[in-house]
């Protein structure tokens, strides 16, 4: 089934390239790239994504990161990340002159709805269950409400575009002429659910862009200043849910499929020289998907022309701006998501990288850490760079802020700066900062442009095992817990304990018991010794715990041992 179907939609498509193959190769076809890889993340992001970026290089997107609740809207440009709102949110596109929209949850709904970030302000749309996915220098927003219908906000009224008679439609893009493009669904479909179709709508008109022929849905996700649009037309399998997908761009009522080496492609965005961006199905990697860019008329594979050293892989090109800078989504080889800048660069460019560091903090005065910035290759021109820290889970009292400059001489290739350690007596977990690049000079271009800095505590680490024992059958068993330090230290260490409940209680299983702990000087190991009830019941296993608290002069990330208690009756 897949087979017939797949072939006679491929032998359709054949037909609808062929013409426009031939012109295409009528022109000078350059390989893109290469492409240096920036890393918009700031240092312990869990995940990132970059939606969109316009000509002033300013790129949005969302992250989420160790020490926050919840995902945070940002903007990033040259070397400097913004967090638009720490509200709850998310940034989906930005317009020409720099207006971000998305999505944030303002308390005390617990329900994200559209919203305008600009001048340090979050301006809701003012619907609930709208999502924000673009705006123009108008002012003039789109995307969806209630996951099911496209909407045109402009001035607080909201317009539903509507649909082409089915229950769902959404709208993904609009340029400053007022056009809108997205898909709506039909009438009809298959036993998939209702068909979509990609619609182009202006002045209150929705023109629908068919599927190709031997495809069942399309969509549109982007349209540039020139009116073009960039989507895509696809075919699942009901069986065994294969699916078929063609980019193409729609120009005055012509639809061209693009050419991509790849059964499955989806194109994400269009700048204004019709150089198109999206994802196409390839081998090799998590999802077999891989970024890519249509440009004079061949589709290339992101990830085939990105400068090396980077460790990521491009797996969405979200956007692309007219001068050629991509925006999107990265993986590592632990999968975790990064979202990332991809900047055309000649290929002797040299490349500014920041590297990471780390230093153990002291007890007092300050330590040095010392960050390395390197150049991929030497210039015959100085090349210079601006600096600055930012906090992360450490704080202005953990470290002192410093910013400035990185000059290379012609022919060097490494500078070091150096950034110095507060130290302390407070026993705490390891934590980080970062120091950030930008402003590049000299021909140069950023890289990895965030460095993370690692402040190693040197407080001696607590910790308290664990025991396991039969209960016995009469009077009480001794459970030994021990209590370590990771070391001896010159100052007094201090904690409380207390037993808690679990499968066993203190009422029935062992004798609860509160307390304190101190290591003098020198010491290094202690016992908390907890009495447990024997008896002649025939039950299972059962634990409790003994709980560390207010730890003094050093630190512990095990607050809890665990007293397993064997029954050793029949």
């Amino acid at each position: 089934m897949t087979v017939s179907r797949s072939s006679g939609a491929i032998c359709l498509l054949a037909l609808v390239l062929a013409p426009w193959l031939t012109t295409e190769r009528s022109r000078a076809q350059t390989r893109p790239g290469p492409y240096a890889v920036t890393d918009l993340g700031p240092v312990g992001t869990v995940t990132a994504h970059a939606n969109d970026i316009n000509d002033a290089g300013q790129a949005v997107g969302s992250f989420s990161a160790t020490g926050i609740t919840g995902p945070r809207a940002f903007v990033w440009q040259d070397g400097r990340l913004t967090v638009l709102s720490n509200l709850h949110s998310g940034a989906a596109g930005i317009s020409p002159n720099g207006r971000v929209v998305g999505t944030a949850r303002i308390p005390p709904s617990t329900f994200f709805e559209g919203v305008i970030f600009e001048n340090g302000d979050v301006t809701t749309l003012g619907f609930q269950g709208t999502a924000g996915a673009a705006i123009n220098d108008h002012r003039q927003v789109v995307g969806t409400i209630n996951h099911s219908m496209p909407f045109l906000w402009d001035s607080g009224v909201l317009t539903e575009l509507g649909t082409f008679g089915g229950p769902c439609g959404s709208a993904a893009d609009i340029n400053n002429l007022g056009q809108v493009v997205g898909l709506a669904c039909t009438s009809t479909g298959t036993e998939l659910g209702p068909s979509a179709h990609a619609f182009l709508w202006q002045g209150g008109v929705m023109t629908g862009i068919e599927p190709f022929p031997g495809h069942v849905d399309s969509g549109a996700t982007a349209i540039n200043s020139l009116g073009q649009v960039a989507g895509w037309s696809s075919i699942t399998d009901p069986e065994i849910y294969d699916v078929q997908a063609t980019s193409f761009i729609y120009d005055n009522g012509e639809k061209r499929a693009l050419p991509i080496a790849s059964t499955e492609h989806y194109a994400y965005d269009i700048n204004d020289l019709g150089h198109v961006v999206g994802t196409m199905r390839a081998g090799g990697f998590f999802g077999k998907f891989s970024g890519y860019i249509f440009k004079d008329g061949v589709g290339t594979n992101l990830n085939t022309v990105l400068l090396p050293g980077s460790g990521l892989h491009i797996l969405y090109a979200n956007a692309i701006n007219n001068a050629g800078e991509i925006v999107g989504i990265a993986y590592d080889s632990r999968m975790g998501t990064h979202a990332v800048l991809l900047t055309p660069v000649a290929a002797d460019t040299p490349i500014v990288n920041v590297g990471n560091a780390s230093a153990t903090e002291g007890h007092t005065g300050t330590s040095p850490a010392t960050v390395t910035v390197s150049l991929t290759q030497a210039s015959s021109q100085p090349v210079s760079v601006s600096f600055s820290t930012a906090n992360g889970t450490a704080s202005a009292s953990d470290y002192q802020a410093t910013s400035g400059t990185v000059t290379f001489n012609p022919g060097e290739t490494s500078r070091t700066l150096t950034v110095l350690i507060n130290g302390d007596r407070a026993g705490e977990a390891n934590e980080t900062f970062s120091v950030n690049l930008s402003s590049a000079t000299g021909g140069a271009t950023l890289g990895d442009a965030t460095g993370a800095v690692t402040i190693v505590d040197d407080e001696a680490r607590v910790t308290i095992g664990d025991v396991t024992k039969n209960e016995g059958n009469t009077n009480t068993t001794p459970f030994a817990f021990a209590v370590t330090l990771s070391a001896a230290t010159d100052i007094p260490v201090t904690m409380n304990f207390t037993t808690a409940d679990y499968q066993a209680t203190a009422a029935d299983d062992y004798i609860a018991q509160t307390g304190s702990l101190t290591f003098k000087p020198g010491e290094t190991t202690k016992t908390i010794t907890i009495a447990v009830r024997g008896d002649r019941k025939v039950e299972f296993g059962e634990m409790f715990f003994v709980n560390l608290s207010n730890v003094s002069g050093g630190f512990s990330s095990d607050w809890s041992g665990v007293g397993l208690i064997r029954n050793d009756d029949k």
